[in-house]
């Protein structure tokens, strides 16, 4: 299947499209990931045409934030004639607010487009977000909605505008398998002081994960704007189908850039091969000192983690944002310092995964404990915690 695939490449153009499957904190690693599509075509002789499309999206996940920016951009000619020309950029942040399923979303977005008669519409917005549902069997659904800024300045004669609207959406996203998954997108965004000026948008996505880097994607999209420029149509409508590279920890380029960044750090004193992972059996534990287990009371700058012995606790905030449960392993990684001095207290690498009020797993974050320090080692920034 997947031979026969690769050759589409260079037959389906691979349309710059709006990743709209729903976004959720914990689903990557905290860090940078992302992904980059584009197509180029270029005909002389029957048929003078030249077609280029290409865009992309950037994001950073940390605990309890998410931070994206994407973009596409598409210009077409036949024969001398432009027949597409368009532009866009969105940049969204998400941040979490209560506890995981509330978030705060602020977003911008700029558009152009030639032939819906757009010179340019800028939006700026800002709202609540809720988590209705997140089941393996269901799917996740959100529910959105937010106060927008909008200004329109058209090509032609029409007037520019400046309005306020309301824009409200749901977001599902269904996991059949590892390999394939189902996204809806709807908005609808009626201008405050005037109800019959309205937009409405439907996104429908289906995905393929080909690889852990390459996605197949069939994307239908419906717009209506119940007072569009003169000379454009109310409706538009399209389908795309494309491959999609997504970046992150799992692709190769991504890869070989954290392998270079790693062997540039000084990483000499931690024998990789002596790493076991080993569930703590520590209710048949004698612990002579506090220093010599993992359990106790752990604070660090704004967090705190209570944590037993049976390989369970709890992890909150001090302003009192959310409480989560934790399950955690703890994984021996003797220094080579160690090695020589056998019976010596040795660093290890506490594995903790954070579970949400339904008992659900969720992500996973590495510590480094040695007596009565815990270093937290996910994301970029590093914490702290002591007894």
């Amino acid at each position: 299947m997947r031979l026969f695939l690769i050759p589409l490449l260079y037959v389906i153009n691979m349309f710059a499209i709006v990743d709209i499957s729903s976004i959720d904190f914990g689903e990557k690693e905290p860090g940078f990931s992302g992904s980059a599509h584009g197509s180029f075509q270029k005909k002389r002789g029957n048929t003078d045409k030249d077609e280029a499309e290409y865009g992309g999206r950037i994001q950073y996940d940390t605990n309890n934030t998410v931070t994206w920016i994407q973009g596409s951009i598409e210009r077409d000619e036949v024969s001398g004639y432009t027949t597409d020309d368009n532009s866009f950029l969105h940049l969204r942040h998400i941040h979490q607010v209560f506890n995981p399923n509330w978030a705060m979303e602020f977003y911008f977005q700029l558009k152009q487009d030639k032939f819906q008669n757009l010179s340019k519409r800028t939006l700026l917005g800002m709202g609540p977000r809720y988590k209705v549902l997140d089941s393996i069997q269901y799917g996740k659904l959100f529910l959105g909605i937010s106060l927008m800024d909008e200004e329109v300045k058209y090509n032609e004669i029409d007037p520019d505008e400046h309005n306020y609207r309301m824009s409200s959406y749901f977001s599902y996203k269904m996991v059949i398998n590892k390999t394939f998954e189902l996204s809806y997108l709807g908005y609808y965004q009626p201008e405050i002081d005037n109800g019959s000026d309205y937009r409405v948008s439907s996104l429908a996505e289906m995905t393929i994960h080909l690889t852990k880097v390459f996605d197949l994607s069939y994307l239908v999209e419906f717009d209506y704007d119940s007072a569009p420029p003169q000379s454009v149509s109310t409706t538009d409508t399209r389908q795309r189908l494309s491959f999609i590279y997504r970046f992150g920890q799992d692709d190769p380029l991504s890869a070989y850039a954290q392998n270079m960044l790693n062997s540039s750090q000084s990483l000499d004193d931690v024998n990789a091969s002596s790493i076991v992972a080993v569930e703590l059996e520590s209710k048949a534990e004698e612990v002579d000192k506090p220093s010599d287990t993992l359990a106790g009371e752990w604070n660090g700058e704004n967090e705190h983690f209570s944590i037993a012995l049976d390989g369970k606790g709890t992890h909150t905030y001090k302003d009192g944002l959310y409480n989560e449960k934790v399950i955690w392993k703890v994984v021996s990684t003797e220094t080579s310092e160690g090695m020589q001095g056998a019976k010596d207290q040795h660093t290890k690498l506490v594995i903790i995964r954070f579970i949400d009020e339904e008992g659900r797993s969720g992500r996973i974050e590495n510590y480094l404990w040695s007596e009565n320090t815990l270093v937290g080692l996910s994301g970029s920034s590093v914490k702290m915690f002591t007894r």
